[in-house]
């Protein structure tokens, strides 16, 4: 399992390149740097909701493709201690 924000911006690299859509030009479409899409993409840095959803609008994805399944996040309550 692995942290919330690692999986989304894995899930939005998946995306992006699946779509052969560069970084620079997504980051754009947002309103980015393309250094900060990268933190996003590397898990880095957290996402706020509102701009993951402008993600899966511009990239034209699913929801689904983005947000991992609850039982692959690693949260507070299923941590190993």
């Amino acid at each position: 399992m692995q942290p919330v924000q690692q999986l989304i911006g894995m899930n939005i690299k998946l995306a992006r390149t699946k779509r052969s859509i560069p970084q620079a030009k997504l980051a754009e479409k947002i309103g980015i740097e393309a250094s900060y899409l990268s933190r996003i993409e590397r898990g880095v840095v957290p996402v706020s909701c509102e701009r993951v959803y402008e993600i899966i609008h511009v990239l034209g994805c699913k929801p689904s493709e983005i947000f991992p399944e609850p039982g692959d996040v690693e949260t507070r309550f299923n941590r190993e201690n």
